[in-house]
């Protein structure tokens, strides 16, 4: 390490951007360490310091002939990409952590051609996962990954998993050569520096990423297996497997009579049945106990399509007119976790566990929609809090759940029509199985509307459980 490196070091621990002591991290770990690059951009001379060392790291390897640009991860790493762009005469890319909702609607901001090379730039290392998510944006709008520069190694794991996916990333400093320089200059004890040498020998992350990989490559069969599965996810697993169908049905009909009718023709052919009872006119209680027969009968589950979104007594008590008779319902996440601790609570006192389940909505399929992907984060980090009860997610992308033992519903589908004037779009099995990774496909007008609602569910049954046949067969 030469002068200018330790350099850097002594004055980002003189301003503060290295600390030690006791920190809780956004994982919700504790760490012997913190690393604060953010503070760097009111240290001018600092900053220039610090982008000068990642220039001349990039310009080793830039090949002029291949048209290449920066884009610093969102958003610490966005100030030392400017510099660097500055520096290096190269053109610099912003990657948005959310889609614009107006205008071109872009994830990526700046110019560029399909296929150019992207050096990725980003001030810490953990996990990788924030790099990765840059990673896969710029990959979306078709740009090529050709580097990734890091400023400081946590050394947890993170450059390991990255290296693994192909990507080729480097790190400019490592933690232990930073706590190395500090106690050897005399600005940190022996103490703190074993404190950190041991914490990151016991605080690897997994560089294992087969939870995102194998849901898709998983046959049902094995996924009912998997140890971390619950009951009620278990038996719908079951069900599919039993019946070759992971067709559910949307019967978002007017009244009783409809909803009734709807049910007995697609009841061989689905594993669930999805209702919005507060919408039909003349329900009653025979309607329900109907409904339950034919469920027991044809051996399909119902769901109640409520999608609650209020503070956790309330669902409670919402719930309470669900538990009776709904196998499976819909909530949003936008309350929080403590809704689905009351829910939870509800079928526990029912001493039902293993026979109800909830859906959380992550994203939706009609266009306009203002759910963000931090949003969709957020609510699979409550997911997997909650497996005893949540069953899956309802998601439009593949890779939003986090694990094979929870499923992936998407709506959505009709072979006939590409959407509606109110924003609905629609896509055909293939889209949703293959590409979405759905496990569970949702149709609900292009069956209900049908000339013979029953030959027309029995062919989205096939050809749903034909091209789930293929996603695993395929792996």
């Amino acid at each position: 390490m030469n002068t200018d490196q330790r350099g850097i070091i002594l004055n980002l621990h003189e301003i503060g951007a290295l600390k030690f002591g006791t920190f809780q991290l956004k994982s919700g770990e504790t760490s012997t360490f913190y690393i604060d690059l953010r503070v760097i951009v009111s240290y001018p001379k600092l900053l220039q310091q610090i982008c000068s060392l990642v220039s001349v790291t990039i310009q080793k390897d830039i090949d002029e002939k291949i048209p290449t640009r920066l884009c610093g991860v969102p958003y610490t790493a966005l100030p030392i990409a400017t510099v660097v762009s500055i520096n290096t005469n190269l053109p610099m890319l912003i990657r948005r952590k959310e889609a614009k909702l107006y205008g071109t609607k872009k994830l990526i901001d700046g110019e560029y051609s399909c296929g150019d090379d992207v050096i990725v730039i980003e001030d810490v290392i953990s996990s990788g996962a924030s790099i990765l998510e840059t990673v896969e944006d710029l990959e979306k709008s078709n740009l090529n990954v050709s580097r990734v520069i890091v400023l400081v190694d946590r050394q947890q794991g993170g450059l390991q998993r990255l290296s693994n996916k192909g990507l080729n990333i480097t790190s400019i400093f490592t933690i232990t050569q930073i706590v190395d320089i500090l106690k050897r200059e005399g600005k940190i004890s022996e103490e703190k520096h074993k404190n950190v040498l041991d914490y990151i020998k016991n605080h690897q992350i997994k560089n294992d990423d087969s939870d995102m990989i194998l849901r898709t490559k998983l046959a049902f069969q094995q996924r009912a297996e998997l140890g971390e599965t619950s009951k009620i996810t278990q038996k719908i697993l079951k069900l599919i497997i039993e019946k070759k169908t992971n067709l559910c049905v949307a019967a978002d009909v007017e009244s009783a009579d409809q909803l009734l009718k709807i049910a007995e023709q697609v009841a061989p052919h689905i594993c669930i049945l999805k209702t919005h009872i507060d919408a039909v006119i003349g329900v009653t209680e025979s309607t329900i106990k109907h409904l339950q027969q034919l469920a027991k009968q044809y051996n399909f589950l119902i769901m109640e399509d409520r999608k609650m979104a209020d503070i956790g007594n309330t669902v409670k008590l919402q719930y309470k007119k669900l538990v009776k008779w709904a196998d499976l319902v819909t909530v949003h996440s936008v309350s929080g976790g403590l809704m689905l601790k009351g829910i939870l609570e509800e079928v526990q006192q029912t001493d039902l566990l293993d026979k109800r389940g909830v859906f959380i909505i992550a994203e939706l399929s009609c266009e306009g929609n203002l759910i963000s992907q931090q949003y969709t984060k957020d609510t699979v980090k409550i997911a997997e809090d909650y497996k005893d009860i949540v069953v899956g997610l309802v998601c439009q992308t593949n890779g939003v759940l986090p694990s094979p033992s929870l499923l992936q519903l998407t709506p959505g589908v009709n072979i006939t029509s590409s959407g509606d004037s109110l924003g609905q779009k629609y896509q055909t099995p293939s889209d949703i199985i293959l590409t979405k990774g759905a496990d569970i496909a949702v149709v609900g007008r292009g069956i209900y509307e049908a000339t013979n609602p029953a030959e027309t569910a029995k062919y989205y049954k096939e050809s749903l459980w034909n091209t789930y046949l293929e996603r695993v067969s395929n792996q």
